[in-house]
């Protein structure tokens, strides 16, 4: 592995447009890319990267490398080039064998707590389904969030409220014709244990994320075939739509709040978008025209991106 303080991405159309301010982490050919001052460059070579994660102080990277049926999480701190791993899921065993596939188990989806203390991700550790887990960022022994368990299948995709208190995440579901599947938003009270549904039905949303002022989340919603973002109030309440490109994946919000960055896929893979947002008279937010904010080759939609200051 190569710790890259400046080593530019290979790829056409490197930077679109240097219109918005921070770093925006993404993951390319399994490597770490930041888009900084509109240029984007490797940041950690690996080769195996996923979900790779800003610190709230944008100091340290977590992220997961993919093995054999199998993953870990690591965080970097990008200031020393230290890398330290968190978990250790790799099986003792033969790669192929019964035992090794047995005791094979997944880490996957990071996301930081605002205070940068913990890891909230999904793991089937000790289970046979995926459910959250929390992990100190310094190490230590993960610890299942029980009520995740309780709504009986597969969770994904978990972001924290900025207070700390609250997870919103995906819930893996059978629809109502009990044919095909979808993903409903749930919300976990870490204080009481509760669960709360936030966005439930239709052909399914995911990827949602919390915005900093804690008043929304926004999400992609499937209708048939588009796919779309969508803010809803946390506290629950009418979805509102703000793309109609029907291709997009992966928002995360601007550290001000007020832009929403993305992927929206176009003739040969997914560019990175940007839309401000304003609270209209009535009080719903209004987003303005979306602009591309630059491209590389082979971005990984689903290990989405993360924008600090």
């Amino acid at each position: 592995m190569a710790f890259g303080c400046g080593d530019t991405v290979e790829g056409p159309d490197r930077a679109i447009a240097a219109t918005a301010n921070g770093r925006i982490l993404f993951i390319q050919h399994g490597d770490i890319a930041v888009w900084e001052n509109g240029k984007t460059r490797r940041l950690l070579q690996l080769g195996d990267a996923a979900w790779a994660r800003w610190s709230p102080d944008g100091r340290r990277v977590a992220f997961v490398r993919l093995g054999d049926a199998y993953s870990d999480l690591y965080i970097a701190d990008t200031s020393t080039g230290e890398i330290r791993q968190l978990t250790r899921n790799r099986p003792p065993f033969t790669p192929g064998s019964y035992e090794y596939v047995q005791n094979a188990v997944w880490a996957l989806s990071p996301a930081w707590s605002p205070d940068g203390q913990r890891l909230v991700y999904v793991s089937d550790r000790n289970t046979l389904k995926n459910f959250l887990w929390l992990i100190p960022s310094a190490g230590g022994t993960p610890e299942l969030i029980q009520a995740t368990t309780r709504l009986g299948d597969n969770v994904d995709q978990p972001a924290f409220s900025p207070d700390g208190s609250r997870i919103v995440f995906i819930h893996r579901v059978t629809r109502e014709d009990g044919l095909q599947r979808r993903t409903d938003l749930w919300i976990v009270d870490l204080r009481s244990g509760n669960l709360t549904p936030l966005v439930q039905g239709g052909d399914g949303q995911y990827a949602p994320a919390w915005s900093p002022d804690g008043q929304w989340i926004v999400y992609v919603g499937r209708h048939g075939e588009s796919n779309d973002l969508f803010l809803v109030p946390a506290m629950g309440g009418q979805p509102i739509q703000i793309t109609d490109s029907g291709v997009v994946a992966s928002p995360t919000w601007s550290p001000d709040g007020r832009a929403i960055a993305y992927l929206q896929l176009e003739r040969d893979g997914f560019a990175v978008y940007v839309l401000e947002l304003r609270i209209g008279a009535d009080g719903r937010p209004q987003a303005t025209e979306p602009r591309k904010l630059f491209t590389a080759e082979r971005i990984d939609a689903v290990s989405g991106l993360s924008w600090v200051p």
